[in-house]
């Protein structure tokens, strides 16, 4: 960007991104980066095995065709655009990519961005781990800032800040300089769209993953342009017309004042079950009255009762009792309490066999839903399920913060359980193994393009 004029947001984030280096990273953030990386690559292998995940490696491989980078699971090639942009949708499909109290969902998004230009660029683990963590700062310094607003107006932050922060990524990847990751996140953006429609049209539609996919591609379109000395607006955040002011309330400089400090990606949390976040903490609550308590008689059951935090109780979608299809079943507390009740896990293999069979349907029209207000004083994302039974016996279940969280992590062993499940048949077993050999030492990694190929079916 230009030196005659005022130092502005895109500059600050842009400067922040160009001198990180892998030394400034913490060790959890060095951690979360290997578990984050094993965590997308196993969502991708799942989504692909999904319709839509053939679907969308179709699609790439005949619209996007080249060999810049490979179509995870699928094992084509595929341009930069057209990699990212598959591999974030797979990746988002089953709704098990990692989570963020700060930003919401943002692996999806940086992810696919950083394998893509990894491979194309032959980038070692270190440079991954780099260029990811300085995304997840740039998610954390925007995201925080407009969420409230948008959640409102029902925007989506997986293609707004997504963009943004999966440009800085990739620029960073890339080895631009200051000037050119400004110009990349400027430009992207302008690039910034979406919107949440597609949970009330949950079943109905496919934008949910699409927009994670759109999210990443952006991301290195942006920064190609700005590589080829393309420009973007300087006050592209917090100009008068920027994004602070076109998709937020406006601009406050406290927002960027913390920027780095806390390293975004070491917050970051992860997804043990499918469906929802905002309903994790019930399975988690529920599997924990299971386990307390064995399998209980579900038809002597008369009162289910669920207390949560205010997240997990609103919008309406996440309290209905009769959602009207399997997808919109996924955000809701009724139904999973009843479902998790039934078969002791909430993937979505769970969810599409019962989610409206006639248990199911008699005992989510069994539930209370309340505030706890523990959980609130507390700012935590808990949950408290009590059971009440024909004979008045009751059996409860509790959990102050959901599996995943930073305060609730779950183990190595629970990483590579989950990574196993949605891998499935589809490799073989000595494959999976050097997957998660690989991500376990990631930082020693000399060329991260071996990971791609190491995710071929074929």
């Amino acid at each position: 960007m230009s030196t005659d004029r005022a130092v502005n947001a895109v500059d600050v984030i842009a400067a922040h991104a160009a001198r990180r280096r892998y030394t400034d990273l913490g060790e959890r953030t060095i951690t979360r980066a290997r578990q984050v990386l094993l965590d997308t690559l196993g969502t991708t292998l799942g989504g692909y095995q999904t319709r839509l995940g053939r679907l969308t490696a179709d699609f790439a491989a005949c619209r996007y065709p080249g060999e810049a980078a490979t179509l995870v699971a699928d094992g084509r090639g595929s341009t930069l655009e057209g990699a990212a942009w598959a591999n974030g949708t797979m990746s988002k499909i089953l709704g098990m990519d990692d989570t963020s109290r700060l930003s919401g969902h943002v692996a999806s998004e940086l992810v696919p961005v950083v394998l893509a230009l990894g491979e194309h660029l032959q980038l070692s683990g270190r440079q991954l781990i780099t260029a990811l963590a300085v995304g997840y700062d740039v998610f954390d310094a925007i995201q925080p800032a407009v969420w409230d607003w948008q959640r409102e107006r029902g925007l989506d932050h997986k293609s707004h800040v997504g963009s943004m922060a999966a440009a800085v990524t990739a620029a960073v990847a890339m080895g631009l300089g200051r000037e050119e990751i400004g110009n990349a996140l400027a430009l992207a953006m302008d690039m910034a769209s979406g919107t949440e429609q597609y949970v009330p049209d949950a079943g109905y539609c496919d934008s949910k993953d699409l927009l994670a996919g759109l999210g990443a591609r952006n991301g290195i379109f942006a920064a190609s342009l700005a590589a080829s000395g393309f420009r973007g607006p300087p006050g592209a955040l917090d100009g008068p017309y920027g994004y602070f002011h076109a998709f937020g309330p406006g601009f406050d400089p406290s927002f960027l004042e913390n920027l780095g400090e806390h390293q975004g990606l070491a917050e970051t949390g992860f997804k043990p079950h499918a469906g929802c976040r905002h309903v994790h903490s019930c399975v988690d609550a529920t599997q924990a009255l299971l386990k307390r308590n064995g399998r209980l008689d579900l038809d002597a059951i008369v009162v289910i009762e669920i207390d949560s935090y205010p997240l997990a109780i609103t919008p309406e979608n996440r309290v209905d009792p009769e959602p009207g299809t399997a997808e919109l079943a996924g955000y809701s507390l009724p139904v999973t309490v009843a479902v998790v009740l039934q078969r002791g896990n909430w993937y979505r293999a769970d969810i599409e066999a019962c989610w409206d069979d006639p248990l199911t349907r008699r005992l989510r029209r069994l539930v209370k839903i309340g505030l706890d207000e523990r959980l609130v004083a507390a700012d935590s994302n808990g949950c408290e399920v009590r059971v009440t039974m024909h004979d008045g016996a009751q059996y409860s279940g509790r959990v102050e913060y959901a599996l995943g969280e930073a305060e609730n992590m779950l183990d190595e062993a629970q990483f590579e359980g989950k990574f196993r499940y949605l891998a499935g048949d589809l490799l073989p077993d000595a494959r999976i193994d050097s997957l998660i050999d690989a991500c376990g030492r990631l930082e020693e990694l000399d060329d991260v393009g071996r990971l791609l190929r190491l995710t071929s079916a074929h």
